[in-house]
């Protein structure tokens, strides 16, 4: 049994690291307001899942045949609580995240409201559990998990699907929605249905990481994220084919480098040129490692910037 917690507990780090890599990519690439939420968000629930489920196994693998079973009961339900703000404030960056794909913000006043509100139900939570041993309290805080994650995951598919100014096509958004919900809806199934044991715990926190890891994945591998539109085609110095030469761009690198300009997405310029969507990618990839250019905006920068003679 050890080998399998510890196994799961490497693959939950791995895929924590993982998809910081994959968000921070993207981040560099596009400089979208919810890419940078995303971050948050899998940093905050990361942080609930080692600090709030992982740490009840350290704590009782570590500390346990140490402390007396009132006090180990006592310092369990301290560390799940404490554990809580950090599953708050991810529910926050989902929502978020949801409503900055449509182009929308969450206002400063439903911030405000849902972090009262679900502050209040920990602090109600802390004061509930007083001096309930370990296995009371925590049936009280499963239900408190279920379901937030359901309302806010459906809160989140709303949000998503709203008409706006899309960064995501509308199949994109719909898979989203399908991970968020589903992995959602799996994880409350889990902590509501199956009896309170060490394969419950592990096959919850196995989903937790891996519904939050399948969103960075399917924005990176899947997804075709659009760039903020500019107000009329950028013109290009006329010089251009010199800094093509000079930077050893190929003849399709350069068809590729003058939409980007005229700010098309990855999927159009593949639509355009008659090529697959990955071998934009990769010819986009190619393009940045031979201007030193870390994403679109500065790329474009550059280009509006040449000054050749």
């Amino acid at each position: 049994m050890q080998l399998i917690i510890v196994t799961v507990f490497i693959f939950c780090a791995a895929i924590a690291a993982g998809s910081i890599l994959l968000v921070s990519r993207l981040i560099k690439e596009f400089q979208l307001p919810f890419l940078r939420t995303l971050f948050y968000n899998i940093i905050f629930i990361f942080a609930f899942g080692f600090y709030g489920v992982w740490g009840q196994f350290i704590i009782a693998g570590v500390a346990g045949t140490r402390l007396t079973p009132e006090l180990l009961s006592s310092v369990s339900v301290i560390s799940l609580l404490l554990g809580l703000p950090f599953l708050v404030f991810g529910w926050l960056m989902i929502l978020k995240f949801a409503a900055e794909i449509s182009g929308k913000e969450f206002g400063a006043v439903v911030t405000s409201l849902f972090l009262l509100l679900n502050f209040g139900v920990i602090i109600a939570l802390g004061m509930l559990a007083g001096d309930k041993a370990y296995d009371d309290t925590l049936p009280i805080i499963k239900y408190y998990y279920a379901g937030g994650v359901t309302l806010f995951s459906f809160t989140a598919l709303l949000l998503i699907m709203r008409k706006g100014d899309c960064r995501l096509s509308i199949s994109d958004r719909r898979l989203l929605s399908v991970i968020i919900v589903g992995g959602a809806l799996m994880q409350a199934a889990v902590l509501l249905l199956l009896p309170h044991s060490i394969w419950m715990g592990l096959l919850f926190v196995f989903l937790l990481f891996a519904a939050t890891a399948l969103i960075p994945v399917i924005l990176t591998y899947r997804a075709d994220i659009k760039s903020p539109r500019i107000s009329e085609t950028l013109p290009l110095p006329s010089g251009i084919e010199d800094f093509f030469i000079k930077s050893e761009i190929s003849p399709r690198e350069a068809e590729i480098i003058r939409e980007i300009c005229n700010g098309l997405s990855n999927q159009e310029i593949a639509d355009k040129l008659f090529i697959s969507l990955q071998t934009v990618k990769d010819h986009t990839s190619r393009i940045y490692s031979k201007t030193n250019a870390r994403n679109r905006m500065q790329l474009m920068t550059m280009v509006r910037n040449l000054q050749i003679l």
